[in-house]
């Protein structure tokens, strides 16, 4: 495709459909063999253009002409959170750019480096100790989603910013609303505001009596000066929650069932050393990529992807999982080898708004799966609705079909 606007560009549905819960759709491979880039549906009649290779995402996401601001002429919209957000003009470090992403996010780093939550590691392995302690004695058969991958990383996350894990099951559950892609745009932004409410409360709280975590120190370095207003800090916290626990909660599910159904690489995974258990879970990132809401942007200054010219107004969406999947970054793309070096995969996004958690999720990650099959050698699917071949496209799994995050909803296990 030449780098000249054809007048009739070729739309394509963004493909959503699953055949097996550990693979991006079928579509994406069909999209990367074309030539250019594609224009797809978004909401509100949006005809954005569609990156699905590797080596064009990486470029888009690194380059400064394009813009993650709801507000920006073309922005994409792909879901009813979007709608809702851009309505409400919801100020985020999410959907902001450089250099005002830069400052926000600048108040955030040092409580997610590599250092920082390393320090955290025994208290990591405690939190995952204990929700396997509640696995066994539950006894088989138990879901391994409500036992484990679910409370690990809201633990973790509600140590690390002050929340209190009572509360986890209200916030989970506004959180489902609000990542819902099929759900009402009202009942999105009824679901926000009661999060919003609940943290908008616990900082209040803090404020008056201020403890050692991360919402307290924000509030002691940012609110109270008066460089960080009251709701700028609510919707941080409301971020750093969700991101904290919905993403890696269903790496945790996923990866497990993936292990399951190729042993071998999980005994690879056993014995090797903390360097390959730790490539592992980068191979397991890759392979899963379950940030399956596509990456969305505006372009703001023309540029030149794939051929093609893109132009001021014009929106872009990237798909993460198809560019983890693409052969010419990977080899045997589709297979899973937890011997593969896999670390420049892009399931944490790439650029400005690399997910600033990464270092936590890694680790979460790696201390999870390496005590889960220490502890439970037997693990296996459960006889029922995990087996593969039941109908409906998700090879038996009980898969969140409408979340922006996939992921399943259960996974029952036995041993």
């Amino acid at each position: 495709m030449s780098a000249d606007r054809p007048e009739e560009d070729p739309v394509v549905t963004y493909p959503v459909t699953r055949t097996c819960p550990f693979d991006p759709p079928a579509g994406f491979a069909r999209l990367r063999a074309r030539p250019g880039l594609v224009r797809t549906r978004a909401l509100e009649d949006g005809r954005p253009w569609l990156v699905t290779r590797y080596d064009d995402a990486k470029a888009v996401l690194a380059s400064q002409d394009f813009s993650a601001r709801l507000d920006s002429p073309g922005f994409p919209l792909f879901s009813p959170t979007d709608v809702q957000q851009r309505d409400d003009r919801v100020e985020s470090l999410i959907r902001s750019d450089d250099p005002d992403h830069l400052t926000r996010r600048r108040r955030l780093t040092r409580h997610f480096t590599v250092k920082r939550v390393h320090a955290m590691r025994e208290e990591i392995q405690q939190v995952v100790d204990s929700a396997l302690d509640d696995l066994l004695d539950a006894g088989p058969p138990a879901d391994l989603v409500a036992l484990v991958a679910r409370p690990i990383p809201s633990r973790v996350i509600c140590l690390l910013l002050g929340v209190p894990y009572a509360d986890h099951r209200f916030f989970q559950q506004a959180a489902a609303r609000a990542l819902a892609g099929n759900a009402d745009p009202a009942d999105v932004r009824a679901a926000l505001r009661e999060l919003g409410d609940y943290l908008d409360a616990l900082v209040r709280d803090k404020a008056r009596a201020p403890e050692d975590d991360v919402l307290s120190q924000l509030i002691r370095d940012f609110l109270l000066p008066g460089t960080l207003d009251r709701a700028e800090l609510v919707n941080i916290a409301m971020t750093l929650l969700v991101a904290g626990f919905e993403t890696t909660g269903n790496m945790i599910g996923l990866g497990t069932a993936l292990f399951l159904r190729h042993p071998g690489q999980r005994d690879l995974f056993l014995a090797g050393d903390e360097t390959l258990q730790a490539g592992a879970v980068e191979e397991l990132l890759r392979h899963l990529s379950v940030a399956q809401h596509p990456r969305q942007l505006a372009v703001r200054r023309g540029t030149t992807v794939a051929g093609c010219a893109l132009e001021p107004g014009d929106g872009v969406l990237i798909s993460l999982p198809s560019a983890n999947r693409d052969p010419e970054a990977f080899d045997d793309p589709d297979v899973f080898d937890v011997r593969r070096p896999a670390r420049g995969h892009l399931a944490f996004s790439h650029g400005t708004h690399q997910c600033l958690g990464q270092a936590l999720a890694r680790l979460e990650l790696l201390l999870t799966f390496r005590a889960l099959f220490t502890r439970v050698p037997t693990l296996r699917l459960a006889d029922g609705p995990n087996r593969p071949g039941d109908p409906g496209g998700s090879g038996g799994f009980d898969v969140k079909a409408h979340s922006r995050v996939h992921g399943l909803g259960s996974l029952h296990v036995a041993w």
